[in-house]
């Protein structure tokens, strides 16, 4: 009678007033905690409602929350608390009471008081919300315009419903996104101030005692995390920083209050992130890792003492059974989705993941540990799991058996076999991860996750494993679906070969990782990896191949939609105009230009970089040429017509004349004026067009212009008049600057110009007919062009060196004149003139595009160990050595035949 000494001593009247059924109730109540005990004799009505619910129905969430809604009527904020306070004590004594006299399972009695939780969490989210909205406004979603809400997530043996008597509730706070209050107040600002209110009702002490203990330490970052978090920080943290141990804790999570909406859009992210399709034994090392810690810390004895829940053969093990089988198989087999322990287990047996004989043994046991969990914890009120061996009878009694000796012997038959299946755990999985999958699902294994890409031959592993974080933990990444992020997962393996082959894998590897972050091209290549190999392949030989248009494609994320959104490649004038005006008028002409440039070299080399693999070399050449010499005359005439240029003529030498240009080309320019007064007039403008092609701005630059085939090269006048002209050609011009200029191409300007200047040049070409001087003068100058680069069997120039490019441009230019045309474009001359070299000039002039594309400049050496090397092989499907070997070879019958011609004309005009 010593439980009831209390009520004896001081409300002797009331219990001798007590019907016998009441009397009994509240001794053992009492015998059962002292603090159903002290509240009954505060409050002594309350024993009779206890009673009347003895053989009641259990109320159930809804009616838990309707009751506990009349408390939002209190208006001040401490007499608010203790009457939660009260609410809370009340029913829960009342389920203690029907534990006690056995008039419900306990997990329906687990459930209700889980439910009696998030009855406390509603109310004092919704007096929290109201109190904040009338100091702050109402939170508004920034992404939809309508108001942000707040929710309660459970988690633990909260969210399981399966909430101890005295156990702490496990919850996070989250909001739908951010924003600003109609008064200006940033969302996270709002809620977190609500939440901490929230926290401060529930655990504030009061003379009832207090709610509930929160324990906010499972959230985002733990305790040096915010208190809340928009939905989209939730997603991107356990996608981007989850750790395996967070999926094991959300398997548990639901929504406790505040907007189911906003929960339910939580548990859509969460679910893909808890249950993954591809999880194997492999990266699993990490739960075991925690199981070994779970193994040490159930192995520290308190003498005397035994940790129903940490202890061996415990609770926490048979959960950590339960979850980590779950989080195997659930991803694949979507019913073991299951928040509470015994329905999932019971699962588990049924799937026939677990024994029968052991599913049935571990079902008693953890009812049977958690019966005397309960009974520890409400005997002193605390917080508590530890059996002390001395209380063996008072704890046998209570459970129902009928001596210590039964008891313990149950006791240690459930610990020895729990302890036997937990640490028999084996699951069997074929899924074969690699080192650096497991680094990117556990976030765990980083040391061997940088040893595994040393063995792929990166020289720094540390830095190609953020290369890889930028992708995996990145925003967009976050934002797939979870098939998508499935199948991104599952091409790292591929992935992996692939770099392993490449011998330049770092710049693949960066150019890959700047496309598909900055650039935003990770959507595309994970829709392509599901439907379309060929792009994936395509997108893949972008960044083996092309630093240059990797970059472009990073740096402007406008440029992708250009990229995928266009059907037709713009090739000519009609084409850049139309996509002109479709680029934002917010930008002055210069910039729009710019932008147009980036976007036709996009567009141009990967449709080039698309047809590398077929038959089509002329035609692939040809139609890259062609385009950028289209674009070039086309920007050159929009600066002329922006500057309103007037009495002057725009020609284009080199590969701009030819139309020949290539990715990195620069512009060989000359400008000429109608007469002197034209140009006193008009001399700044061509001045200006030549700032606009050479300046830098957020766009980038439009062109290098290489200015030395004017009159008297760098030094001489930017834009002389015809007359200059006609003098320089007739008196001062040399041989070589005859060669030059059959390559000379009207581009824009003043008609009357292009007619009297065509004129001219027709007559600098043409009306002397070539001497033997002349034939030695450019051979000497091939020469003197060709010693400038200074080869070596490592090192080699495809258009300047011996047997390159420009020995057959020489060629060609040396019939043209002969034959009096006017043709410009080399690769026609080659057809005509030399059709035996025309596989050599495309190989080379080939080789010379990609060399080009891969950093956007006007590049022609080539070094036999240069990794550059390797990735054009590459995109010709040959090894190093054989392309370089065809390389070779092609220079040396270029030069053959470059020697031959040169002896031919030399015999010609001999004679």
């Amino acid at each position: 009678m010593g439980s009831l000494s209390k009520f004896e001593t001081l409300k002797k009247d009331f219990l001798n007033g007590l019907p016998s059924e009441q009397y009994e109730l509240l001794k053992n109540l009492a015998d059962y905690s002292s603090c159903i005990s002290d509240f009954i004799f505060r409050h002594p009505e309350q024993l009779d409602y206890i009673f009347s619910q003895l053989n009641e129905n259990l109320l159930g969430r809804e009616k838990l929350i309707e009751e506990a809604s009349q408390l939002l009527e209190i208006p001040d904020d401490n007499s608010f608390i203790s009457s939660l306070t009260f609410f809370k004590m009340k029913h829960f004594s009342r389920i203690v009471a029907k534990d006690i006299y056995k008039k419900n399972y306990l997990m329906d009695l687990t459930e209700e008081y889980s439910y009696l939780a998030d009855a406390c969490f509603e109310v004092s989210y919704k007096r929290s919300l109201n109190k904040f909205k009338k100091r702050f406004g109402t939170p508004i979603d920034e992404s939809t315009g309508m108001e942000a809400e707040g929710s309660v997530i459970a988690l633990g043996k909260h969210g399981g419903l399966d909430l101890n008597y005295y156990s702490d509730v496990d919850v996070i706070y989250i909001y739908s996104n951010e924003g600003k209050t109609t008064e200006g107040l940033t969302n996270r600002e709002f809620f977190i101030n609500v939440f901490k209110e929230v926290t401060k009702y529930l655990t504030k002490r009061n003379f009832e005692g207090i709610t509930w203990i929160v324990d906010l330490d499972l959230r985002p970052e733990g305790k040096k995390g915010f208190i809340a978090y928009s939905l989209p920080a939730v997603e991107f943290y356990y996608w981007s920083h989850g750790r395996t141990w967070e999926r094991n804790m959300l398997i548990k999570a639901r929504h406790s209050a505040g907007s189911e909406k906003v929960s339910k859009e939580f548990m859509e992210i969460v679910e893909p992130f808890i249950y993954r399709k591809y999880a194997g034994t492999e990266i699993f090392e990490e739960v075991l890792e925690m199981k070994k810690l779970i193994e040490s810390e159930a192995k520290k004895k308190i003498s005397g003492e035994y940790d129903v829940k940490r202890g061996e053969g415990g609770i926490r093990e048979i959960e950590f059974t339960v979850q980590i089988l779950q989080l195997l198989y659930g991803g694949k087999d979507p019913e073991l989705r299951e928040r509470r322990t015994l329905k999932a287990l019971e699962k588990l047996i049924n799937k026939g993941y677990i024994k029968e004989s052991d599913g049935k043994i571990l079902k008693e046991g953890y009812i049977f540990l958690r019966k005397l969990e309960h009974i520890i914890q409400i005997k002193n009120c605390v917080q508590t799991q530890s059996f002390n061996y001395k209380d063996s009878e008072y704890y046998g009694n209570k459970l129902g058996f009928k001596t210590k000796e039964e008891f313990l012997n149950k006791l240690e038959f459930y610990k020895n076999e729990i302890k036997r299946i937990f640490e028999n755990i084996t699951p069997e999985s074929e899924v074969k991860l690699s080192p650096l999958q497991k680094f990117i699902l556990t976030k765990q294994f980083e040391e061997e996750a940088e040893e595994y890409l040393k063995t792929l031959g990166f020289k720094d592993p540390s830095w190609a494993l953020s290369r890889f974080k930028e992708i995996f933990f990145s925003k967009i990444y976050v934002e797939l679906s979870e098939n998508s992020k499935e199948q991104l997962f599952n091409f790292i393996t591929e992935f992996e070969e692939q770099l392993k082959e490449f011998p330049d894998r770092e710049d693949f590897l960066l150019n890959f990782t700047k496309m598909m972050t900055e650039g935003g091209m990770l959507w595309v290549f994970v829709s392509a990896l599901e439907q379309n190999r060929n792009l994936v392949q395509f997108m893949l030989n972008i960044g083996r191949l092309s630093d240059y248009i990797s970059d472009l494609m990073s740096r402007d994320r406008e440029i992708l939609d250009w990229a995928f959104g266009i059907e037709d490649v713009p090739t000519d004038k009609e084409g850049f105009e139309k996509e002109f005006n479709v680029i934002s008028s917010n930008l002055d002409i210069p910039d729009r230009l710019k932008k147009l440039k980036k976007i036709v070299e996009v567009l141009v080399s990967l449709k080039y970089l698309s047809q590398i693999h077929r038959d089509n070399s002329e035609e692939r050449i040809k139609e890259i040429n062609i385009s950028l010499s289209n674009l070039a005359d086309y920007i050159l005439e929009k600066l002329y017509q922006y500057f309103e240029g007037k009495s002057f003529a725009v020609y284009g030498l080199g590969k701009l004349g030819s139309r020949e240009m290539n990715i990195g080309s620069d512009l060989d320019l000359i400008f000429v004026f109608k007469d002197e007064q034209s140009k006193n007039k008009f001399i700044k403008i061509p001045a200006n067009i030549v700032k606009t092609l050479t300046s830098y701005s957020k766009e980038g630059m439009l062109y290098q212009l290489d200015l030395r085939l004017r009159p008297f090269g760098k030094g001489g006048e930017l834009s002389p008049s015809i007359s200059f002209y006609k003098n320089y050609f007739e008196k001062e011009a040399r041989s070589w600057e005859r060669l030059a200029w059959t390559k000379s191409r009207f581009i824009t300007g003043d008609n009357e110009v292009k007619n009297e200047f065509e004129e001219i040049i027709q007559k600098f070409l043409f009306e002397n007919p070539l001497t033997e001087i002349f034939i030695e003068e450019i051979f000497d100058m091939r020469f003197r062009l060709e010693g400038l680069v200074k080869e070596t069997p490592e090192e080699i120039d495809i258009k300047l060196g011996k047997g390159g490019i420009t020995d057959i441009e020489f060629l060609i230019q040396i019939f043209l004149i002969m034959n009096r045309s006017r043709r410009t474009n080399i690769l026609e001359g080659v057809s005509e003139y030399l059709p035996n070299l025309k596989t050599e000039y495309i190989f080379l002039r080939e080789v010379e595009a990609r060399l080009r594309m891969i950093k956007g400049v006007g590049m022609s050496k080539i070094y036999k160990n240069s990794p550059f090397l390797y990735r054009i092989a590459h995109s010709f499907g040959l090894e190093p050595d054989q392309l370089w070997g065809d390389i070779v070879s092609a220079k040396k019958s270029i030069r053959e035949v470059f020697l031959r011609e040169i002896k031919i004309f030399r015999n010609k005009l001999k004679t």
